[in-house]
């Protein structure tokens, strides 16, 4: 599998070249392009099989749609048998996208709406950020992904990488992901007053050694913007 990420920052677009016997889960409408002969399957997002995983997926896809800004289905591609295929992909928001090879040593938590698609021997599990991460407006829930094999997530606006090398600070609009092996507190940007009045809301505070991916813009921030000038 090769693959490529063009037009970013602002408006990027991942290329897959899938060789015979590949395939790669994308989210829901997410596709841009592919090439003839690609094969689809659509499904319910979540790892556990049998009659009763099948019920336990759809009931946390729900969950996960309603809380965490997901889509309720994934759909699965794969090229025609003994072929090679072609699939573009792209986030709805304009931003920008990360490849992110995963190799089994370490996961990454991700948030919600960020996961475009994965490939290989990859588990995505639910995990709920607790109440403050509800009202944060941001999504209830993180994604914590793990196994061997290919991650792609997307942002609003431009990635920024951080090595976290002790504490930082993030506000919790701003998070793309981090690496599992990172802690993490979800507190007020002051005290009540600052909290309430300053503007900045929640914010994450980070502990320890890894990788965290934050996003330049705020989609919070851009709609608590944009709303009123449509009412007016």
């Amino acid at each position: 599998m090769q693959q490529t990420i063009e037009y970013g920052p602002a408006y990027a677009m991942a290329t897959i070249d899938l060789l015979a016997g590949e395939e790669v889960t994308v989210e829901a409408g997410s596709m841009v392009g592919m090439s003839d002969g690609l094969q689809i399957k659509t499904h319910i997002g979540g790892n556990r099989s049998g009659f009763f995983g099948a019920i336990l997926n759809f009931l946390g896809a729900l969950v996960k749609k309603f809380l965490g800004g997901e889509t309720l289905f994934v759909n699965t591609y794969s090229p025609p048998e003994g072929q090679p295929g072609r699939l573009l992909i792209a986030p709805a928001l304009s931003g920008d996208i990360v490849h992110y090879p995963l190799d089994g040593s370490k996961g990454l938590m991700v948030q919600a709406s960020s996961y475009l698609a994965s490939s290989g021997d990859i588990t995505v599990k639910t995990k709920f950020g607790g109440l403050k991460s509800l009202f944060s407006g941001e999504g209830a829930f993180w994604l914590i992904i793990t196994g061997t094999g290919e991650l792609w997530v997307n942002c609003y606006g431009a990635i920024h990488e951080i090595d976290v090398n002790g504490k930082y600070i993030v506000d919790t609009g701003h998070i793309v992901a981090f690496d599992d092996s990172i802690d993490y507190k979800i507190k007020g940007s002051g005290n009540l007053k600052s909290t309430l009045l300053s503007g900045e809301g929640l914010t994450c505070h980070f502990e320890g050694h890894g990788k965290l991916f934050i996003q330049s813009r705020n989609l919070g921030g851009m709609l608590h913007w944009i709303t009123p000038k449509l009412r007016g």
